[in-house]
């Protein structure tokens, strides 16, 4: 399948001409070459038809590219990560008047902040087990103008889009860590969702900061632009951009040949004490190894390899399409060299509903004076001020508005957290 890149063609051919940099950045270009602003010919980012210095718009094009790409009625890029793509989703939302949204209970933070900043009312939907995406259709609130789920967890588990899908409110998938599921065909943008978020830089080929926001649902179509320009930087990384538009070629390669990465992931996951999870993630049972999550991470780190993700129970590793069998045979490797230990019993993370005594919206935006930050012990019993998520996962596990009962605040030190900002 041949496919363009007229955005890595523009960049090749500016660069080649010699021009002098009278324009930003101000490295022009000495390091980073193909690193310009929206000089002439080069598109806009936000522009909703043609851009305004060209009558070709090389960003619009590669975003029809990636559409045909996602069987997507629309993308468009984004240089801030999936946090762009959920903030305009919500907004899309918003415009279409809505103000209520049923949502996964171990949402990104960046779902947290938009929901105060744009003031939706958030019903949670709780999992049975911690962080797990897997959600209970029948568990949606009669009323919500949207609903927004995770797929793929950090675990690495799916929610049933499809049962999600069929709800009449338009379904909102945080789908960050599976661009890549264009390639197995089971892409929520193919099954049904209105709107996906998802972070190329995560599995694909793409800068850090790369990401899709893909639009399934016509109806949204109109405002997205409007959206994105409204969070997005007004000065989009062209490198990020070209990683973009140069991952378009490389996933019509990959539909046609098939990714590798998947053989050699799958075979390495046979052999290790591993739970079940996507094609590009392996989540390994770090306790029946005879480790904390967090210790067989340490192992494997004096063994030169680095985990995504570690708890007290798993240790995840994040693979991509690009993956090598030289890359899985070094993780095999370094396991080898990690003696197996008496199997632990496995700690219990509880899926607490901690009781809301405001919106996230009045207890992030409290005035300062009725906010103090505490250590965790003093904050028991008050209501919580702020996004408090430890990175990764970056979930929030108290939301803005909750009481902090004991079992909160056992579950924060867990995680390292030690103080947090209360409000009256």
């Amino acid at each position: 399948m041949s496919v363009k890149t007229p955005i890595h063609d523009f960049l090749v051919n500016y660069s080649k001409k010699g021009f002098t940099r009278c324009h930003m950045p101000g490295n022009k270009g000495r390091n980073f070459a193909h690193d310009i602003s929206e000089i002439h010919g080069a598109g806009n980012l936000y522009a909703v038809g043609a851009d305004f210095m060209s009558a070709h718009d090389i960003i619009a094009e590669s975003e029809q590219i990636a559409a045909r790409l996602f069987g997507a009625e629309k993308t468009l890029y984004s240089c801030s990560g999936s946090t762009l793509a959920i903030q305009a989703m919500l907004a899309l939302i918003k415009t279409a008047g809505g103000s209520r949204i049923s949502a996964f209970r171990y949402a990104h933070r960046s779902f947290i902040s938009v929901c105060a900043l744009l003031d939706f009312e958030v019903d949670w939907i709780y999992p049975d087990e911690f962080l797990s995406a897997k959600l209970n259709p029948a568990d949606v609130k009669d009323g919500a103008d949207a609903v927004f789920v995770n797929s793929l967890d950090y675990y690495g588990g799916a929610c049933d889009i499809k049962s999600f899908a069929d709800i009449s409110s338009p379904l909102l998938v945080d789908n960050a860590h599976g661009a890549y599921l264009v390639l197995t065909g089971n892409h929520p943008i193919l099954q049904g969702a209105a709107m996906t978020a998802d972070s190329a830089h995560k599995t694909l080929p793409a800068l850090t900061g790369a990401a899709y926001l893909h639009v399934g649902d016509k109806r949204f179509i109109t405002n997205a632009k409007a959206m994105t320009a409204l969070f997005g930087t007004s000065s989009p990384s062209y490198l990020i951009l070209e990683s973009l538009d140069l991952c378009n070629k490389h996933i019509a390669q990959l539909k046609e040949s098939g990714a590798e990465a998947f053989e050699f992931i799958a075979e390495l996951k046979s052999k290790l004490p591993a739970r079940e999870s996507d094609p590009l993630r392996i989540t390994i049972n770090a306790r029946e190894y005879g480790y904390s999550g967090i210790e067989l991470a340490a192992e494997l780190r004096k063994n030169k390899v680095e985990c995504e993700y570690a708890d007290e129970n798993c240790t995840v590793l994040l693979f991509s399409t690009i993956t090598t069998r030289t890359e899985t045979d070094a993780v095999q490797a370094a396991f080898s060299k990690i003696a197996q230990k008496k199997p632990l019993t496995a700690v219990n993370y509880p899926v607490l509903k901690p009781e809301r005594a405001m919106s996230v919206r009045n207890a992030l935006f409290a005035p300062v004076q009725n906010c103090a930050v505490l250590p965790l012990e003093e904050a028991i019993g008050k209501v919580c001020a702020e996004v408090n998520a430890p990175c990764p996962p970056g979930v929030p596990l108290i939301m803005p508005g909750e009481i902090i009962s004991r079992e909160v605040a056992d579950l924060l030190k867990s995680f390292g957290v030690k103080s947090i900002r209360i409000t009256n």
